[in-house]
């Protein structure tokens, strides 16, 4: 897969990084792959939506990683994890990601649902960590819909971290629920029923104590938007 078409294109606002914590501003700043990730996703033309998507979620998901005592270096690659698991979609065409709220069809999904597949396949080609790729592959799998329709063969790839996978698909569902995606008709839930869903979702050992520790964080990163 070639280098992403946004990945060159200048972004005329100059989108900073003021929106990250401190901490996880300074990790992507010491990277310059992830600052041209970051700014391939600010210059999609969805209105911002799947960059600020990826901000909120990488934010989570650097307070999660220090709270699981994750390594520097773990944590390092979560971020990397939570900010480019969406990189995919700067290869989908925007027509699918721009649509009004409430005309996103069925085609438009079948478009959308290639990006972890092209995320996958770019970050592969770039040499990235197989730490970093195979969880981008495979974020949507632990959804109550998966897709793409990888199946048990993922048990069998190397390198392949699954609680990563799973905290990823967490932090996706519950961005998701929390904030609501307006390119898939999705809106924000009440937090009752977004609890409810994501503790019904989510139900291994361990899963409700991450879910109330992302609800506990997110009204921080809410006012960030506001």
């Amino acid at each position: 897969m070639e280098k992403p078409k946004n990945f060159d294109t200048p972004n005329p606002e100059k989108h900073k990084l003021e929106i990250y914590l401190p901490e996880v501003r300074a990790i992507i700043e010491k990277d310059r792959f992830l600052l041209d990730g970051q700014k391939a996703l600010a210059s999609m033309s969805d209105k911002r939506d799947t960059l600020h998507h990826s901000e909120r979620m990488t934010n989570l998901g650097y307070l999660l990683a220090k709270q699981r005592n994750f390594s520097e270096e773990e944590t390092k690659l979560f971020v990397e994890i939570c900010l480019l698991h969406d990189i995919g979609k700067t290869e989908v065409s925007q027509k699918h990601l721009t649509k009004p709220f409430g005309k996103f069809g069925p085609k438009d999904l079948e478009a959308v649902k290639k990006h972890p597949r092209y995320g996958y396949s770019y970050l592969k080609h770039e040499d990235r960590s197989p730490r970093v790729y195979n969880p981008v592959l495979l974020h949507h799998q632990f959804q109550p819909k998966p897709y793409p329709k990888i199946g048990i063969e993922f048990q069998k790839m190397e390198d392949i971290d699954v609680d990563n996978a799973r905290f990823l698909a967490m932090l996706d569902v519950f961005d998701t629920r929390v904030f609501g995606r307006p390119y898939a008709k999705i809106e924000p839930q009440p937090r009752d029923e977004a609890e409810r869903e994501l503790k019904k979702q989510f139900d291994q050992p361990g899963d409700e104590g991450v879910i109330d520790f992302l609800f506990l964080h997110s009204k921080e990163i809410r006012s960030s938007y506001a």
